[in-house]
């Protein structure tokens, strides 16, 4: 009797792991245009054995880091299962010639694509590092700065921005004006000082540059 319990017990085990388990190398994740290259990045950073509980949690947990919106998975016994993800647009995308980071900043995280719609914040930038580990790093750091000065852009009337080691990030405008924000802390003081200083009319038109990396001021170089 006890040795019938024991292989009961066995088989319920071996029934329960073929059920609720799968090879994770048998596991095919698909997502559509630009998601794909993102989404495979990810799934494929991670190591999770030779098995994995193949669920929504286990899946979302796996692509930890982006904002999954909605995904479906398909099952084809034995082994074989697909999971169709869908995720939600990047917040902000830093394009540096042909680089491209894609950054959801409710998550903090950012990653590099080849191709991005058209329809997308797309934020030219320069000066950023060419390496791709450091350029997404940086594009993670002023991604939120840069996102807001996007929201500023025809009332500035930006026309560049660029990042030295020098001055940090630092924006050009359509008169000649050059306003020096430094790190990526404070956007919305630094874009609001920077937002005074342009509509002067003691500077209109003048090609000055604006130093806004010091708190609460905006240091214009040669004026008293």
């Amino acid at each position: 009797m006890r040795l019938l319990w024991r292989m009961g017990l066995v088989a319920l085990a071996v029934s329960l792991v073929y059920w609720f388990t799968v090879p994770a190398a048998r596991v095919s994740v698909i997502a559509d245009s630009w998601e794909a290259p993102v989404v495979d990045q990810v799934w494929h950073s991670r190591s999770w054995g030779f098995l994995m509980i193949l669920n929504k949690a286990s899946v979302i947990d796996r692509l930890k880091g982006l904002p999954v919106s909605s995904l479906t998975i398909q099952r084809e016994r034995p082994w074989n299962s697909t999971v169709e993800v869908d995720i939600a647009d990047p917040d902000v995308v830093i394009r540096q010639g042909k680089q491209f980071g894609v950054v959801f900043l409710s998550m903090g995280t950012a990653y590099a694509v080849t191709v991005v719609p058209e329809s997308w914040n797309v934020v030219d930038v320069t000066g950023f590092p060419s390496l791709s580990s450091a350029f997404l790093s940086a594009s993670l750091e002023y991604a939120p700065l840069c996102s807001q000065l996007m929201q500023h852009r025809d009332q500035l009337a930006i026309t560049g921005m660029s990042l030295s080691s020098s001055m940090g990030l630092a924006i050009r405008l359509k008169d000649g004006k050059t306003l020096v924000l430094g790190d990526s802390t404070n956007g919305a003081s630094k874009i609001e000082r920077a937002i005074a200083v342009v509509s002067m009319p003691a500077y209109k038109g003048k090609p000055i540059t604006v130093d806004l990396r010091f708190d609460g001021q905006a240091v214009i170089p040669g004026t008293p």
